[in-house]
């Protein structure tokens, strides 16, 4: 029996998605961290997890909802993408933390 693969990404433009990877493996699963520097890089790379047969997508909190939703509809409604949210009174101090990366 295969192990199942699941996919974590992060966006920034800073990073080099072609050696900014990390591979954790269990018994089970396959857990790839990727990376894209931006949203068109998600999207396409949604398709290409498809079609490596993922079964899995999670994303940063930089990807928010819509961009989300774009890479399920990507992948024709087969993979699931969960994306990181903020509890409403822990926004001010998310937004003062990653203002400084800007």
């Amino acid at each position: 029996m295969s192990k199942k693969k699941c996919a974590m990404l992060i966006m920034n433009e800073l990073f080099h998605p072609a050696t900014d990877t990390a591979r954790l493996d269990t018994s089970k699963v396959e857990n790839h961290i990727l990376t894209v520097q931006n949203p068109e890089q998600a999207i396409a790379l949604a398709r290409q997890l498809k079609e490596q047969g993922f079964g899995a997508i999670e994303v940063c909190g930089a990807f928010g909802e819509q961009l989300a939703r774009e890479m399920y509809l990507a992948t024709d409604c087969t993979i699931p993408v969960g994306y990181v949210t903020i509890p409403e009174d822990q926004l001010k101090q998310a937004f003062a933390f990653w203002k400084e990366d800007m």
